[in-house]
C-alpha cells in the first residue's frame, strides 16, 4: 500500500498560509504524517544597508526573522502534534526551482499548495508545479475549512487510477466514517452507428461495461466495497472534461476530488493538457489531490499514443 510520510508545504506570507498550515496540520492528526516541510521562497534576501539603520533588530537576518515569523504562525497548529516532525525552510531564488529541489532532497510523498480563488495571486505556479512532472499536488482553496467524510475519485480504470484508489484506501481504513464515491466520465464513441445499434442501445453497453470495469477494480480493494459507489457520467460531444468532473464533485458534496494522473513530461502537458488542468480552469471549492507515479515520466509521443 503507498502512504504519505512526508509532506511539503509551500508558504508565501498571505492569509492563504493560514488555511494551508491549517490543513496540513489536519492531514497529520488523520493519516499519521511523520515529517512536514514548511518553505517559503524570496527572490531576494538581501536588505539595503540604507534601510537597516537604526533598527533594533540588526542582529537578525532577514532570512531568520522569517522563519521566526513563520514558526509563530505554526505553533498554533502543531503545538499538540508531538510526533509529526516539522521543519522551517526560507530559501533564496526562483519559487518553482526551490520547490521542485527540495521536494526531491527531502523525498516528499506529497505537496500542498494554495489554490486562490478570490486572494490576490494568479495562480500560475500551482499550474507550473503540476507541469513539473512525477510530483504528487494538493491544491487546497482559500478559507476551506478542513474535513474528510466523502472522497470523489475519478477514475478511468487505468492504472493511475488503482494508483488513487491504493492511496485513498490508506486514507478511507483510518477513517471508518469516510465515504468514496468513484465517478467515471465516459463517451459514446460516434463509430457506434456503423453497427446498427441506437445511441441509447450503445449508452446502456457502455454503462454495463463500466460497471463490469469497476466490479473488477473493487476486487482489489474487498476493504472498500461496503463504502464506494460507482457514479457514471456521460460527456457529450460539446462538454468539457473538467467541468463535468467539477460539477459532480459539488453534487457528490465531496472534501476531496482525487485523481490519478499520468507523470507527464513539461512538453507532453503543454501540447497535450490534462484533465486536472482542465478542471484547474474552473472555480472549485473542494481540495484537488493529484497523484503521480515518482518514478514515472512519460514523454511526448507517449502520450500521444496513449490517449
Amino acid at each position: 500500500m503507498n502512504t504519505l510520510k512526508r509532506l511539503l508545504i509551500g508558504l508565501d506570507l498571505t492569509t492563504m498560509d493560514d488555511t494551508l498550515i491549517h490543513y496540513a496540520a489536519f492531514l497529520c492528526a488523520e493519516l499519521q504524517i511523520e515529517q512536514v516541510c514548511f518553505i517559503h521562497v524570496e527572490k531576494s534576501l538581501e536588505v539595503p544597508a540604507e534601510l537597516r539603520q537604526n533598527l533594533q533588530r540588526e542582529a537578525v537576518s532577514a532570512e531568520e526573522g522569517l522563519r521566526q515569523m513563520i514558526a509563530s504562525k505554526l505553533a498554533p497548529a502543531f503545538g499538540q502534534l508531538t510526533m509529526v516532525e516539522t521543519e522551517i525552510l526560507v530559501e533564496e531564488g526562483t519559487p518553482l526551482k526551490e520547490l521542485l529541489h527540495w521536494a526531491k532532497i527531502k523525498d516528499i510523498d506529497l505537496m500542498l499548495v494554495g489554490r486562490k480563488l478570490r486572494l490576490r495571486g494568479s495562480g500560475v505556479l500551482a499550474q507550473k508545479i503540476l507541469r513539473s512532472g512525477r510530483l504528487s499536488v494538493l491544491f487546497v482553496p482559500e478559507m476551506y475549512e478542513p474535513r474528510l467524510r466523502r472522497i470523489v475519485v475519478s477514475v478511468d480504470f487505468s492504472k493511475y487510477s488503482e494508483m488513487a484508489m491504493d492511496r485513498v484506501l490508506h486514507s478511507a481504513l483510518s477513517k471508518p466514517e469516510v465515504q468514496v464515491v468513484c465517478l467515471h466520465v465516459y463517451e459514446v464513441p460516434t463509430g457506434y452507428i456503423t453497427l446498427g445499434i441506437s445511441y441509447e442501445d450503445f449508452d446502456k453497453r457502455m454503462q454495463e461495461f463500466a460497471r463490469e470495469k469497476y466490479q473488477h477494480m473493487m476486487e482489489r480493494f474487498p476493504e472498500l466495497q461496503n463504502r464506494a459507489q460507482l457514479v457514471l457520467v456521460r460527456q457529450g460531444e460539446h462538454d468539457d472534461i473538467g467541468e463535468l468532473v467539477v460539477i459532480e464533485a459539488k453534487r457528490a458534496r465531496a472534501d476531496m476530488l482525487v485523481i490519478g494522473a499520468k507523470g507527464m513530461s513539461a512538453a507532453a502537458l503543454f501540447v497535450i493538457g490534462s484533465v486536472t488542468e482542465k478542471i484547474l480552469r474552473h472555480d472549485m471549492d473542494v481540495p484537488l489531490l493529484v497523484f503521480k507515479n515518482k518514478d514515472e515520466e512519460i514523454g511526448f509521443l507517449d502520450a500521444l499514443i496513449d490517449r
